[in-house]
């Protein structure tokens, strides 16, 4: 099948396997993303200076995006360069060039990850029959807001497209809330993102530490994960703990800066930064107090690195308690501080759990195959 897979940066580690599995099962994948200014660092996305042209450019104009080579075809892939960020002319001109370029290659299949506004609504229209949507949060967190509530509702309801879930939790919940038949609604799910793992450098992080990693949003429960870590700081002083994430700072530092053991990095990691601070952690602590699912315990769960998470969302498909991981109720600082102190007090339960991680590891080639006969499935579907 000719596939255009239309995307943004946020979702790139999970986009880029998915296109790679899709490649070697024989389908011709033009990939598109939608680049803005405020996309530049994110996942697998670092641009040092974006292109000043509002228009579509080959995907070579960045540089920092060819080393994925062994991912996407480079030749068959674009940037949407929306160099101003913001809806208007410029934008449509954008849209109506997107549109130039998908009509020229004459897909079977238009891919959008995400859910389309404005425009690209009319996108989806044009290509109703051809159409699959992958939707990453069907319920919204509940950091959103009630306009942006209103707009995915409204957005979701025009959609003449079959849809794609990253989780088997919440299916029925996006059917009632958004009005949409069952029968338009497909499952699938993510592997594990060891992408990262071409891109360690080798620098050595020194001390024993755990790690918090991603966007700050208040519905992360950041706030309880550092609130656990000062209640085992006694009882294990030479564990540091790292947060490492741009985004408004939604708790409170002092007590945790109070340790002496705390490091705050208020910055995204970039994806060399996410292969050694993450493969070299202890743990990665996942503490929402809501989600659908997870590419941070993906990431880590790619670099072979356990997972303390709370039991939210689909988390419990992905993480076994025990096995690769520990999962506690949301928002509970005292359940979080209990796995802390598990894991540290017992070096053998790491040893097994990242031995256990290796092990599902070899077959994330498997994984990812099974993940595109799912789509293959959504794509043949009348």
């Amino acid at each position: 099948m000719r596939i255009v897979y239309y995307s943004i940066p946020p979702f790139a580690d999970c986009d880029f396997p998915l296109i790679k599995a899709l490649r070697n099962s024989g389908h011709e994948v033009y990939y598109i993303v939608r680049l803005a200014p405020f996309m530049c660092h994110t996942t697998l996305f670092d641009i040092a200076r974006m292109d000043g042209r509002n228009s579509v450019l080959p995907l070579s104009t960045y540089p920092e995006l060819t080393v994925w080579g062994d991912y996407i075809d480079v030749e068959k892939s674009f940037v949407s360069n929306d160099a101003k960020g913001r809806t208007g002319i410029s934008s449509f001109r954008l849209f109506l060039e997107e549109q130039r370029l998908i009509s020229s290659i004459n897909p079977d299949v238009v891919h959008h990850v995400g859910i389309p506004f404005v425009f690209h609504l009319m996108m989806m229209w044009k290509y109703r029959r051809k159409a699959v949507c992958v939707v990453h949060d069907p319920i919204p967190h509940s950091s959103d807001t009630a306009l942006r509530d209103k707009l995915k509702r409204f957005a979701l309801s025009l959609i003449p497209a079959k849809f794609v879930l990253l989780n088997s939790q919440q299916r029925k919940a996006f059917c009632q809330r958004y009005k949409i038949p069952q029968s338009r609604v497909w499952q699938s799910s993510l592997g594990p993102y060891q992408e990262y793992n071409a891109f360690r450098t080798g620098k050595i992080i020194p001390g024993d530490y755990i790690i918090f990693f991603g966007r700050l949003s208040p519905y992360k429960g950041i706030s309880f994960a550092v609130d656990a870590f000062v209640k085992i700081h006694e009882s294990f002083p030479d564990v540091r703990m790292i947060v490492a994430g741009a985004g408004p700072v939604c708790f409170d530092p002092g007590p945790a800066e109070d340790t002496g053991a705390f490091e705050f990095i208020h910055r995204y990691l970039t994806v060399s930064e996410i292969a050694d601070y993450v493969s070299q952690a202890k743990f990665v602590v996942c503490p929402y107090t809501d989600a659908t699912q997870s590419g941070v315990i993906q990431t880590a769960l790619g670099l072979g690195t356990p997972v303390v998470a709370s039991d939210v969302g689909n988390f419990r498909d992905v993480i076994t308690d025990g096995g690769n991981g520990l999962l506690v109720p949301p928002s509970d600082s005292d359940a979080l501080a209990d796995a802390y102190g598990k894991l540290l007090s017992d070096s053998r339960l790491l040893a097994d759990m990242r031995a256990n991680i290796a092990e599902a590891g070899q077959s994330e080639g498997g994984d990812w195959a099974r993940i595109v006969q799912q789509y293959e499935a959504v794509y043949l579907s009348k």
